[in-house]
């Protein structure tokens, strides 16, 4: 009878030089999926050279992975370390070839911080089935193997052997394709991000050095402590309405062919058609829009360390209030007045895991009035977050169909996820013209600033979501809308001439005018205050 017939099964036993080679073998074919289809289709496989190349890359990969997994090849390390190893892989293979995103920064930013329900959406039948072919049945086969290893001078010395072997054999190899590891590489330098887990391991390293540095830093850095207020006058009210992931090119204003936009366009309001996000991620764009720094000197860390926008407008007397429907602030608003509305109970506007952004709009009203003296407003929209779109609209505002109506978006009809999506903007629309409503409703001077964090892609060239690397990032997923409204008292407030700011809706702008017209809006000098970056600086009838 077959022992494990017999119930004596016995667990295969593998060397760690054997285990470990496999492990590298398998993450290194079946976890990079996508880097294997771009590096081919720049390369091309149509002369014996490129095979050859082929081949000469895929050597130096599996090794390169052999020698990093052979570093942990000790007990009680090992099995759990490439456990954890395989899993991990396969989670990033499901995303990167599923969505095209890459685990860069700020992608592992948007991961420590996503919201709870965000992050359920992304939970779908098609990433467990690949998580259990590609991440759990290889970490129970590595489970279930007996692994030998040594201990003592032989052990270490089989290690070292195989360390040493894989790096002469690298450096043999590379010496061979010098040429075309130069010249191939220098061209597409950006291929290296879709390297799994090279990539991903070198990011994180990047965020916990950063993260450490911050928890070390010295008390926060005072940004503008020169910044007065140069006018006192009557009652000011601006709110600004941070967008999520609405990308410029869906809204009607900017060309689009489908009606997008049918409240605003009744609202008197101001397009600005050509604007360019900081980011292509929530961690990454909000801090930027908030920051002195400006997208070319920008990084977290360093905008972790300085005061923003929010704290010196409440330095100088501004009153400063956050609302959110979304995953937070990511820092933002650690200082001031904070309302989180994403988990309100709401029969209008919330269901048992979403609320639509009318909630923000919630008492809103009553906030104004109670209140005294000027005041930003910032809502922080779910607006048009994905997978989920179908889940970012009331049943009113089902215009366009079908819609896409599962998580798992790669899997419906590309025209759906659009239906979906776009829906999204004409919800987002109306909740922006209700909010125009309520402060034209106003006796005091109101505006309205709404911009988006980021944009988004909807399956064009394969890519899903949003979070490339700013580089390699589609137009989709950097081009911004970006919106005004004022009143008439503010308008006559503050002295502007809406037919020149008309006639300035189609000149580049940027997230890094945000801190800067801010600051012209609430009449704020300071050293640091850019007329250059305030869009209403030339707009303004000398008076």
């Amino acid at each position: 009878m077959h022992p494990f017939l017999a119930g004596k099964f016995q667990r295969p036993s593998l060397s760690t030089s054997t285990v470990s080679f496999t492990a590298a073998l398998f993450i290194a074919l079946a976890d990079n999926r996508l880097f294997w289809n771009l590096f081919i289709s720049r390369l091309g496989l149509d002369s014996f050279e490129n095979w050859t190349f082929l081949l000469a890359v895929a050597t130096v990969f599996i090794l390169l992975l052999n020698v990093l997994i052979s570093l942990f090849a000790f007990r009680p390390v090992f099995k759990p370390f490439l456990i954890t190893l395989l899993v991990l892989t396969a989670a990033i293979s499901y995303f990167a070839a599923t969505y095209g995103v890459v685990i860069d920064k700020s992608m592992i930013h948007n991961v420590l911080e996503t919201d709870p329900n965000e992050a359920s959406e992304l939970l779908t039948w098609p990433l467990f089935r690949h998580m259990l072919w590609f991440g759990v049945l290889p970490a129970a086969l590595v489970g279930l193997t007996r692994i030998r290893i040594r201990s003592g001078k032989r052990e270490f010395l089989i290690r070292s052997g195989v360390v040493l072997g894989s790096l002469v054999i690298l450096l043999g190899v590379g010496m061979a394709q010098y040429k075309k590891f130069v010249l191939f590489g220098r061209e597409n330098l950006d291929l290296r991000v879709y390297l799994n887990p090279s990539y991903p391991i070198y990011s994180l390293q990047k965020v916990l050095c950063e993260k450490n540095f911050v928890l070390a830093q010295e008390p926060l850095h005072a940004v503008a402590p020169d910044a007065v207020k140069s006018q006192e006058g009557p009652r000011t009210v601006v709110v600004l309405a941070l967008g999520e992931t609405a990308r410029a090119r869906q809204f009607a204003f900017n060309g689009y062919e489908r009606n997008t936009n049918p409240q605003l366009a009744n609202r008197g309001i101001i397009n600005f058609s050509q604007v360019q996000a900081c980011g292509t991620s929530t961690a990454e764009s909000l801090p930027c829009i908030f920051s002195a720094l400006e997208r070319k000197n920008f990084s977290r860390e360093k905008a972790a360390r300085q005061e923003n926008l929010l704290d010196i407008l409440q330095r100088v007397g501004v009153k400063v209030l956050w609302r959110d429907n979304n995953s937070g602030s990511k820092g933002i608003a650690d200082r001031i007045a904070y309302e989180d509305l994403s988990r309100q109970t709401d029969a209008e506007f919330c269901s048992s895991d979403n609320c639509f952004d009318e909630i923000l709009l919630q008492d809103l009203d009553r906030r104004l009035t109670e209140t005294t003296g000027d005041m930003l407003i910032v809502l922080h929209m779910k607006g048009s977050h994905g997978p989920s779109y179908y889940k970012r609209t009331p049943a009113a505002f089902k215009i366009f169909s079908p819609e896409c109506t599962q998580d798992n978006i790669q899997d419906c009809p590309q025209q759906t996820i659009v239906n979906a999506y776009d829906n999204t903007i004409v919800y987002t629309d109306q909740v922006l013209a209700k909010l125009i409503d309520l402060l034209r409703s106003q006796n005091f001077a109101t505006a309205m600033l709404y911009v988006s964090d980021h944009g988004e892609s909807l399956g064009e060239n394969g890519l899903y979501l949003h979070g490339l690397p700013y580089a390699l990032a589609p137009d989709e997923q950097k081009q911004v809308p970006m919106i005004f409204w004022a009143s008439d008292s503010f308008v006559a407030q503050k002295s502007l001439n809406i037919a020149e700011l008309n006639a300035h809706r189609a000149a580049f702008y940027s997230h890094d005018t945000i801190f800067h017209s801010i600051f012209g809006l609430f009449d704020i000098d300071s050293k640091i205050y850019r007329q250059d970056l305030d869009i209403f600086s030339a707009c303004r009838t000398p008076g």
